[in-house]
Formats: C-alpha cells, structure tokens, sequence
C-alpha cells in the first residue's frame, strides 16, 4: 500500500478538482479586493447577479440552486446574509406556496449596477494576466466542464 505523502502527490499531481480550487480561490481574493468598497464578497455578487437575471419575477430557489450548482441548504444559508443587508428577499408563488421566490431589494439592484466598473477592472485584469484568447477558451472550458458534471435530473414522478 502506498503511503500518505505518495497518495497525496500521486492526486496533487493530475487532480482537477484540487487546481479548480485553487484557481477559485485566487480569483476570489482578486474579485474580493475590488468589490470591498461596496461591502460584498466575489461569491455574494455571483448570487446577486444570478438573482438579477431572472427580473422582475425572481428566480425560484430550485432553479437559483440548479443554476449555481448549489444545494438548497447551502444556498439558503448564503442568501441569509444578504437579506439581512437588504439586498434581497425571498417571498412565496402566489399559485403555489411552498414555492420559495428570491427577487432583489432596490439596493440589491443599486449593488449590482455599482459594482459593475469594479467588477470591470478586475476582470480586466485577469483578462490580461492570462491574454484575451486564453480567457475565452477558460470561460468556455469552464462552462463544459460544468456541463459535463451536471446530475442528471431526477425521473418524474409517475
């Protein structure tokens, strides 16, 4: 049997999931250090903004949950904060209220749209760090292999 430290640099040496780690934490720190001004972090902005795309009408937790690749638990506990800060709240479908809505505040909406020209600078740097081409092929490296790891959904009930 092989020991510990064999293990682990045998892992370390190909693992994808511990350089994806690794990657997100850095550019978090980076997105982190733009966005302090405003008071949010990186990965509140991503759940702002994922809030933001589904308008006047929110987004369900379900599809909020599937979008980010998030379980309900963890998302709801994430999304606690900012609606203690009042930058979202969470209501219930009119036609079904076990449903759980989450809809932006007016100062989530102002958050977003502020953190816009920070957001920019950030990324632009990155976007330089790594050259134009090569962020593009990571986007959408980034987005296949999300693809690629989805769950499959669940079979509907008979």
């Amino acid at each position: 049997m092989m020991d510990h430290q064999s293990a682990a640099r045998t892992m370390t040496a190909d693992c994808l999931c511990f350089r994806a780690r690794r990657v997100s934490r850095a550019l978090t720190r980076m997105y982190d250090d733009a966005l302090r001004p405003l008071g949010i972090q990186a990965t509140q902005l991503t759940l702002l903004n994922a809030v933001a795309m589904f308008g006047e009408q929110g987004a369900t937790m379900a599809r909020l949950a599937e979008i980010l690749v998030m379980d309900a638990t963890t998302l709801s506990r994430n999304l606690k904060p900012l609606e203690t800060a009042n930058l979202l709240f969470l209501t219930r479908l009119h036609t079904d209220r076990r449903v759980r809505i989450v809809l932006l505040t007016q100062e989530g909406e102002r958050r977003v749209a502020a953190a816009l020209p920070l957001w920019t600078e950030a990324h632009a740097r990155i976007v330089a760090a790594l050259g134009e081409e090569d962020a593009l092929q990571l986007r959408d490296r980034f987005d296949r292999a999300t693809a690629a790891t989805a769950r499959p959904a669940p079979p509907a009930a008979p």
